[in-house]
């Protein structure tokens, strides 16, 4: 029975014919926003606010022992208030394809290390907006490669992540700074239903570019502790709990905590 990461890619891959159906619910808090004149991250004006709801849908396929094909589907609801205007976007996000390969496994020493092949379609609306539009997608298609490694130690598990995306021009002929991203990962199984894990997630943005230009401010960065736990229904079935918590970021608008609900099936 695969033990199923909460917040993150996994490495395990998924065993031939065997499918994984997953659900789940992101719910940011946001308490900060960036000041475009300094640069700095400051309090949520009382007159500004932005909220996000974020439903992901996520299918995975064991093609072969070794390669497992994967398909993520967000929906977006997204309102931001401003003093003059209230914008919303709702509906289909940027979709997700990916290829997960297990390259090495050391079933003796519990360890092995998968390579992940990411590639992203800009089918969430970003251009042709009207003024109290918001988009719900980069515009772009980006693709990008991760290195996964995996090693367990009874009851525990440990992984890391190194990944890296390569974005695109978007449709509004924005030359959108690549990303890349760092995850640490442990989890303890309790017992038979119940797995408790802890993540630490690091993720930068480079600057956009627009005719070769840099564009200033619009290099991001995010830095989080990933709390979480899960709890098994019934042997393929089962619900997950994380509770994000910003440690340091540089975007937008930064999340002080985000709440995150899954649910995890097998068959």
């Amino acid at each position: 029975m695969p033990r199923p990461p909460i917040f993150g890619i996994p490495a395990k891959t998924l065993p031939k014919g065997l499918w994984v159906i997953r659900g789940y619910w992101i719910h940011p808090f946001f308490d900060k926003k960036l000041d475009a004149s300094t640069g700095e991250m400051v309090p949520m004006p009382d007159n500004i606010s932005f909220t996000s709801n974020t439903v992901f849908a996520k299918v995975r396929y064991g093609i072969t022992p070794k390669l497992t094909a994967i398909l993520n589907v967000p929906f977006l609801d997204n309102k931001m208030s401003l003093p003059d205007i209230t914008k919303n976007g709702t509906g289909i996000g940027d979709i997700i394809g990916a290829l997960l390969w297990k390259f090495h496994h050391n079933k003796e020493k519990r360890f092995l290390t998968s390579l992940l092949f990411y590639t992203k379609w800009p089918s969430g609306v970003s251009t042709g907006l009207s003024p109290d539009q918001l988009p719900l997608g980069t515009g772009s298609y980006d693709a990008g490669l991760a290195l996964l490694p995996e090693k367990e130690f009874g009851r525990w598990d440990m992984r890391w992540s190194a990944f890296y995306v390569f974005r695109s021009k978007n449709r509004s002929d924005v030359n959108l700074g690549d990303v890349m991203q760092f995850s640490w990962s442990t989890a303890y199984n309790v017992g038979k239903r119940f797995i408790g894990e802890t993540s630490l997630v690091y993720k930068q943005t480079w600057q956009n570019r627009k005719d070769g230009t840099a564009i200033e401010g619009s290099a991001s960065h995010l830095f989080q502790l990933i709390p979480g736990a899960q709890y098994r229904i019934t042997r393929p079935f089962l619900i997950q709990f994380a509770l994000p918590v910003t440690l340091s970021g540089k975007m937008p608008f930064t999340p002080a905590v985000t709440t995150w609900v899954g649910l995890y099936y097998l068959f």
